[in-house]
């Protein structure tokens, strides 16, 4: 059936039946409601949970929630002992991260000193509260420590201040190190922390912060009214920030004319370095000047991102030896990122060198991403996962279900708290062999926890078991809606996959609800398109009536936009968006990917189409061409269509 028609009400009934679940256990509800108690100022109900289930995997949970209320409060032998107890585990951490904060809040440094030693995980402001203790007792290292954060140009916490302003009162930061770091801040649109560094200036050189504030607001406005003198360093970097937010905003072309103008009033290295900014925005708002702007910039030292939008840019504009340069001059560990590795591959032999082509493509070839899969497809090699894998034997499941952090994350999981499940799961996980790690995530299968099958299975390096990490649940219904909407079976497990990883009650920060991650105001469009009646937004944790919505959403999407690589990007960014990001002239499929302009996006359509060709597999025994399901992306001039008005919401 084709978008529009009616569907068969039945089958929301079903669903609606098929939906009520077991009571959770007793113990597990009780805590809840005894949390909720306690949140209420209950303060009693925790203690009184504990004593009935002293033995409850979660008791150290009720424990925690306990302490951590009023932790500058908390005796300090009960916080030991808690971590003694819990020594080892996820629990332990967070309370000893946040009771060094609090400590270093009351200024109790001895304490604070004793218990830092024992922190595994690195903490930013913790970080810092343990070099304002260092720098306050002279500690020898301390202080090139201190410079070493400063210098690297990035936000820090608020504790990290004092520890800078003690460097600058000792004369340990230079003025033009001030200035870069504000400068580094600056370009990456930290106002707030730039002021912050700024007010280690005196006031006679430091940054007018009402003109960084007016320059902020409205960056055009500003620079066709500043006069001011550009040979101080404040007005100067206030220019070159107006300049570097005007071509944030897509106004390239007017940063770069007003630029033009004023280059004479403002030195050398401070024009490369604005047209290094002009270029960067240019690039991913896909301005066709973006590489002349780059070659502006002469040797201005670019960032990480802005190396990697200028190869981007040179991949959009399909100058490969543009690309070439751009790949071999991004700093060692960014070039050895999948992307650059097979891009540069491709742009040797796009230059006639085969030979130095296939070289680089066979290291990639062997990994399971995106990109290797295509480095593998350019060599003519068909990677072939297994799908008949024996399951772990019921010995190797019991022995992993016993850890206790396998339980505690699966009691987790089944009160709904699935973020503390996740961080007991992953803690739970260090140090497991593959064999293990399968076992682990048979468990979580037979859990119905299949995000954490998922994301298991996928962290094995030489054992794998790819039913595991592409599983096909929902067959029938997932199979019935692809039909119905004329889908790919594959492509919307993917999507599944990426969104929800088949949890179906999964929920996002902003609302997105069910195994399709449907956004309310979405949901409620597609209920008066198909129609669903009566619609109810409790039903998006229906697999069936959200695959069934879900699907329909994708299919009105990809009908408005014509391509699946289109349709991929507008399920994650809105269509209104992934129709912007076309070019003029049409695109290899690979090519636009790589330069969609969001990071999250991006990644989220390689892994779609990734996740589609091994399903592909499983499901039809061959997955064909990657390279051909992408296709070519059309430019705009040849679809009409794309100037058209959608009334998909987005």
């Amino acid at each position: 059936m084709r978008p529009g028609n009616a569907l068969a009400l039945p089958l929301f009934a079903a669903a609606l039946a098929a939906s009520a679940a077991p009571a959770p256990p007793s113990a597990d509800s009780d805590l809840i409601a005894a949390r909720e108690a306690f949140v209420r100022g209950q303060p009693r109900a925790l203690e009184a949970w504990r004593a009935r289930h002293q033995a409850h995997p979660l008791e150290p949970y009720a424990h925690f929630w306990q302490i951590t209320a009023s932790l500058q409060r908390a005796d300090p032998a009960e916080v030991r002992g808690f971590l003694e107890r819990n020594a080892g585990g996820p629990l332990a951490e967070t309370l000893r991260r946040e009771w060094l904060k609090a400590l270093a809040a009351t200024g109790d440094w001895d304490t604070f000193r004793a218990e830092h030693s024992s922190l595994v995980s690195d903490d930013p402001e913790v970080a810092c509260y343990a070099l304002q203790d260092r720098l306050s007792r002279k500690d020898a290292g301390a202080a090139a420590e201190a410079r070493a954060l400063f210098l690297a140009g990035r936000e820090s916490p608020g504790a990290c201040e004092p520890v800078f302003a003690t460097l600058a009162a000792a004369g340990r930061l230079k003025e033009a190190e001030i200035w870069d770091r504000i400068r580094r801040l600056l370009a990456v649109n930290q106002v707030r922390e730039a002021k912050r560094t700024n007010a280690l200036l005196t006031r006679r050189v430091a940054i007018d912060e009402r003109a960084l504030d007016r320059a902020a607001a409205d960056p055009g406005r500003y620079l066709a009214r500043d006069r001011s003198s550009l040979a101080a360093l404040g007005p100067r970097e206030v220019v070159l920030f107006a300049l570097a937010r005007l071509a944030r905003t897509g106004r390239a072309d007017e940063a770069a004319d007003r630029l033009a103008a004023m280059r004479s009033r403002i030195a050398t290295e401070a024009v490369h370095f604005a047209w290094g900014q002009i270029a960067f925005q240019s690039a991913m708002n896909h301005d066709p000047h973006a590489l002349a702007h780059y070659e502006r910039a002469s040797d201005t030292p670019l960032s990480d991102a802005q190396a990697a939008w200028k190869a981007r840019a040179a991949l959009r504009a399909g100058d490969w030896k543009a690309v070439l340069a751009a790949i071999q001059a991004l700093p060692a560990e960014q070039a050895r990122e999948p992307a650059w590795r097979y891009w540069r591959a491709r742009a040797w032999k796009q230059l006639g060198e085969a030979e130095v082509s296939a070289g680089l493509l066979h290291g990639l070839a062997s990994e399971l991403g995106f990109y290797g899969l295509l480095a593998a497809e350019e060599l003519g090699v068909a990677p072939a996962p297994q799908w008949n894998v024996v399951r772990p034997a019921a010995a190797e499941l019991d022995r992993v279900r016993a850890l206790p952090g396998i339980e505690r994350a699966l009691a987790l999981y089944r009160l709904g708290l699935d973020g503390e499940g996740v961080r007991e799961w992953l803690w739970a996980l260090r140090g497991l062999d593959d064999r293990s790690l399968l076992a682990a995530a048979e468990v979580a299968r037979l859990a119905s926890v299949p995000d954490r099958a998922i994301a298991t299975a996928e962290r094995t390096v030489q054992i794998h078991d790819f039913t595991q990490r592409y599983p096909i649940l929902h067959r029938e219904a997932l199979g019935t809606a692809a039909r119905q909407w004329s889908l790919d079976e594959a492509m919307v497990y993917s999507i599944i996959r990426q969104e929800s990883r088949f949890m179906p009650e999964a929920r996002s920060r902003v609302g997105a609800t069910g195994l399709m991650q449907l956004m309310p105001a979405t949901a409620r469009w597609v209920a008066r398109q198909i129609p669903v009646q009566p619609y109810r937004q409790d039903m998006l944790v229906l697999p069936e009536t959200n695959i069934l919505m879900g699907t329909y959403y994708f299919r009105r999407v990809l009908d408005d936009l014509g391509h699946p690589i289109l349709a991929a990007a507008a399920y994650n960014a809105g269509p209104g968006r992934a129709r912007r990001w076309r070019d003029e002239r049409p695109l290899e499929g690979a090519v636009f990917i790589e330069t969609i302009p969001f990071n999250e996006t991006r990644d989220y359509v390689k892994k779609v189409f990734a996740n589609a060709w091994f399903y592909r597999h499983r499901l039809e025994g061959q997955a064909g061409s990657l390279r051909q399901h992408l296709g070519t992306v059309s430019g705009r001039a040849s679809d009409a269509a794309g100037a058209m008005a959608s009334n998909i919401p987005y």
